[in-house]
């Protein structure tokens, strides 16, 4: 029994033991992370502190201010200005640094983000940590404040803390030996062993197994209890998988199921019902559902549910929380083994997107059917006058000219159709390729396609991207988007000379292009159906100018082709802002 109960004890231990080392390890790297990062915020927030006292110094005092701030800080601090040039350094001369524009973090600085680098230095001789940050004058970058610190202070720093951590482990090690010592005892004693298995076993510890050594028939007794508890097991287990199954079927459906007792209390509901209707699932139970769901609707249709004598009910319901839904209703009477009333079962689907497609969809026909009935029309009448005697009169020209003006409305909004099928087709079929290329080219290939547009209502076309500003895009795709904004810009742009912006630049997570005009604007009441197509919000106007209604639904397509976003900003009389938001 002895030699058992050491061995058990030693296995139980070791396997402690390596826990205990694995979750060391994990911890020792933790804790690096925190150091570092701790570091890092540090150096940050002096640099930032020097950024703000160099804000209110001329040039010459800067050598002073970074000395002050290394004497009281234990830091390093150095100013560098745009061109790379260091202008003052805490520790040496200035004019003994050579060109840092090629610094890491001196070039994220540079282009407005907090810089970090771990590197030797050359002046020095050896490792520090940097972290620099951006210096500003009328909104203007200039230059950088940088702060360093002697990398071999944070592995000191490092050092210090694993080594209270190991520490901290010996009464880990010695409550882990101690922990072994009485599970060992534990087990061996076998009989001790079937009384309780026995006893845990009664209540309903099914999966407990008794695992004793000894005389033939103590074994035999052993094995039987475990057989009998492995068949009761497998029962009990059958019936708790299907309740399970049945169970979160019922709360990951879409639907919203409601189950009632025939006084219409609550009986059971899904996570998708109380989402739908807005209340806590958990306190629903037992509740009237008119205390719950507060809808006149909503209860009409359950009584009409409990009046039905058979079948299903269904029916349509509209709601207004927050925004208005549209639900399907189904309904149907429960009934007992006996016959009796059992209450009633009723589930709701939100179609409300169904519905909104639908309308889109309509609004779609009539608004070809419109597009395309207008240029038609002109083309039969003018050919009409023409072939009742006008083709020699002083007017027929002017008639021709109508009516080729016309077909080419009708070509271009052919085009723009079938543009949209082919980008529609294309991404489904992911046949759209993205590729990291550099954006200010793109969109100065587009501002150049609006250039002569611009100029003839001398309106000027200015354009902000750094050089550096890449994006995955497709090229052609994404000029054709933002040349299909500037036309739009130019076109309502509401008086002469005026100007219309495009700006691109990073952001957290992605870039951004956005277009602004300063034209005559849209209303917020157009916003949500500006990218469907051939809306307008000016249907003369539009026409007039020469819209096809599609523009924008084709930037739209374009956009989630790259995976991004297209949004608006306007009032009237106040221009527009739209926004194209791609992921990084």
């Amino acid at each position: 029994m002895k030699t058992l109960l050491w061995k058990l004890c030693s296995s139980y231990f070791l396997l402690a033991a390596l826990s205990l080392a694995l979750c060391l390890a994990a911890a020792s790297l933790l804790l690096k992370q925190s150091v570092i990062s701790q570091a890092q915020d540090e150096l940050a927030a002096q640099a930032r502190l020097l950024r703000v006292r160099l804000e209110r110094q001329e040039a010459a005092a800067y050598g002073g201010i970074c000395a002050e701030f290394s004497a009281a800080l234990g830091s390093r601090f150095t100013v560098i200005s745009a061109s790379g040039q260091v202008l003052a350094d805490s520790e040496k001369d200035p004019l003994s640094f050579d060109n840092h524009a090629d610094r890491p973090e001196i070039l994220a600085a540079l282009a407005g983000a907090v810089g970090v680098s771990r590197r030797r230095s050359h002046s020095l001789g050896k490792e520090l940590l940097y972290v620099a940050v951006p210096l500003r004058r009328n909104g203007e970058i200039w230059g950088a404040a940088r702060a360093a610190l002697p990398a071999e202070l944070l592995d000191e720093r490092l050092a210090y803390l694993r080594g209270t951590l190991l520490l901290a482990t010996v009464p880990a090690l010695l409550l882990a030996a101690a922990a072994s010592f009485f599970l060992a005892l534990r087990v061996s004693r076998p009989l001790q062993e079937i009384e309780q298995g026995v006893l845990r076993f009664t209540q309903g510890s099914l999966r407990h197994r008794i695992r004793i050594t000894g005389p033939l028939e103590i074994t035999n007794l052993a094995e039987s209890c475990n057989r009998m508890a492995a068949q009761l097991d497998e029962r009990s287990g059958s019936l708790q998988k299907q309740l399970a199954l049945l169970e979160s079927t019922f709360r990951s459906m879409a639907e919203a199921v409601i189950v009632l007792d025939p006084e219409g209390r609550i009986r059971r509901c899904n996570q998708a019902a109380g989402r739908l209707f807005g209340f806590d699932t958990a306190a629903a139970e037992q509740r009237d559902i008119q205390e719950m769901i507060r809808l006149a609707d909503v209860q009409q249709f359950f009584e009409k549910t409990m009046q039905q004598g058979g079948g299903a009910t269904e029916g349509i319901i509209t709601i207004s929380t927050g925004r208005e839904k549209t639900l399907s209703a189904n309904g149907a009477r429960l009934r007992s083994e006996s016959g009796a009333n059992a209450g009633a079962l009723l589930v709701f689907h939100d179609i409300t997107r169904l519905k909104r497609l639908e309308t889109m969809r309509r609004d779609f026909a009539a608004n070809v059917s419109h597009e395309l009935k207008t240029p038609i029309t002109a083309i039969s009448g003018f050919v009409e006058t023409l072939r009742d005697g006008a083709l020699h009169e002083p007017d027929a020209e002017r008639f021709l000219e109508i009516i080729a003006r016309n077909v080419q409305r009708l070509r271009t909004i052919i085009e723009d159709l079938l543009a949209l099928a082919r980008l529609e087709q294309e991404e489904e079929s992911g046949q759209i390729s993205l590729s990291w290329k550099a954006v200010r080219p793109v969109l100065e290939n587009a501002a150049a396609i609006c250039a002569n547009a611009a100029a003839e209502k001398s309106i000027t076309l200015e354009l902000d991207c750094p050089d550096s500003l890449r994006a995955k895009l497709n090229a052609p795709l994404l000029e054709q988007a933002v040349v299909n904004l500037l036309d739009n810009a130019v076109k309502y742009s509401s008086s002469q000379k005026s100007r219309v912006i495009l700006r691109a630049a990073q952001e957290q997570g992605g870039m951004l292009i956005v277009v602004q005009d300063f034209g005559c604007g849209i209303a917020r009441e157009h916003h949500a159906r500006l990218f469907e197509r051939f809306y307008r919000v000016d249907k003369a106007r539009s026409c007039k100018l020469g819209g096809t209604g599609l523009g924008l639904a084709i930037v739209k397509h374009i956009v989630q082709a790259h995976h991004g976003a297209v949004s608006v900003e306007s009032a009237p009389g106040r221009g527009s802002v739209f926004t194209v938001r791609l992921p990084g």
